[in-house]
C-alpha cells in the first residue's frame, strides 16, 4: 500500500512541468464552476479530472475567492496525499467517500512540501477551500456534500483519464 502511494506521488511529480504548459484546461473548468452545498455554505468549485489538473490543483494562485474552491476527482477510492509546493493560499482540506460524506479535514500550510494523507482508505473526492472555511460553516467529519443538479456517482463517470 505505501509503495502504491509513493509511486501515485512520483509520477504526479513528474507530471507537475507538464502542467504548467496548458492553462486552457484550467480556464475551461474555471468557466463553469460546480456548486455544492454544506453545513451553512455554498461553494462554486472547479473540479479537476485529469492528471494535470489533479497535480496542478491550486497552485501558483494568489488568492481564492472566499466561497470557492476545487473539488478533486480522484482517480480510484483509497488512500488520498495533497501537499502544498507552490501554493500560497492557506487551505484545508476535507475528504470525502463516494457518496460525499466528509471523511476527515485537514488544514495545510502553504508552501509545506510535507504530504498531507488520509488515514481513510476509502477516499474518492477530496474538497479544497480556503482555511477556516468548514470551521465558519459549522462543517465537521460525518457531513455529506450535496452537489447540484448530479449525484456523486454522475461526477466520478465523467471524470476525464486521470
Amino acid at each position: 500500500m505505501l509503495y502504491g502511494r509513493v509511486a501515485f506521488l512520483c509520477f504526479l511529480a513528474q507530471l507537475g512541468p507538464v502542467a504548467l504548459l496548458s492553462r486552457s484546461t484550467a480556464a475551461e473548468a474555471a468557466a463553469v464552476p460546480l456548486r455544492l452545498s454544506v453545513g451553512s455554505g455554498r461553494l462554486a468549485v472547479e473540479v479537476a479530472r485529469t492528471h494535470e489538473e489533479l497535480s496542478r490543483g491550486l497552485m501558483f494562485r494568489r488568492s481564492l475567492d472566499e466561497d470557492a474552491g476545487m473539488l478533486f476527482l480522484l482517480p480510484h477510492e483509497g488512500v488520498a496525499s495533497f501537499w502544498m509546493a507552490n501554493t500560497t493560499i492557506p487551505l484545508s482540506v476535507a475528504f470525502l467517500d463516494r457518496t460525499g460524506a466528509i471523511l476527515e479535514i485537514h488544514d495545510l500550510e502553504p508552501l509545506d512540501t510535507r504530504i498531507v494523507s488520509s488515514e481513510s482508505a476509502r477516499v474518492r473526492f477530496a474538497l479544497e477551500v480556503n482555511r477556516d472555511w468548514f470551521a465558519r460553516h459549522a462543517v465537521r467529519a460525518g457531513e455529506t456534500v450535496r452537489l447540484e443538479g448530479a449525484s456523486w456517482q454522475q461526477l466520478a463517470d465523467r471524470k476525464g483519464n486521470p
